[in-house]
């Protein structure tokens, strides 16, 4: 990916984007054939599933979240998830806050 345009819409608008949202369509008619398959089961783990889909070719990159409350709750999970990933290796990952201006650096006791 060389690209940094960001872009943010509620309906996909690019190839990747779109292949994002067959994947969570994908999903979401797996979840309703369980749904089906389980109905009146009472040990059924039915609970409700989140999912983050990236795509990538050597351009650009698409996501897609699906039933996060905020793209603020996703970014979360996927830095436990990241987290995760680096402790199954043996790594460390630590997440360190930058300010985005000088002033944000600033002390403000």
């Amino acid at each position: 990916m060389t690209d940094m345009d960001v872009k943010q819409a509620d309906q996909p608008f690019t190839r990747l984007t779109r292949l994002c949202q067959s994947m969570t369509d994908a999903l979401d008619d797996a979840l309703e054939a369980e749904r089906e398959e389980h109905r009146g089961d009472p040990e059924a783990n039915l609970t409700p599933v989140k999912a983050i889909v990236f795509l990538e070719d050597d351009e650009k990159a698409g996501i897609q979240i699906r039933d996060y409350e905020d793209s603020v709750q996703a970014m979360a999970a996927l830095f436990m998830h990241m987290k995760a990933i680096f402790q199954a290796s043996g790594r460390d990952l630590e997440f360190v806050g930058i300010p985005d201006t000088v002033e944000g650096a600033e002390d403000h006791d």
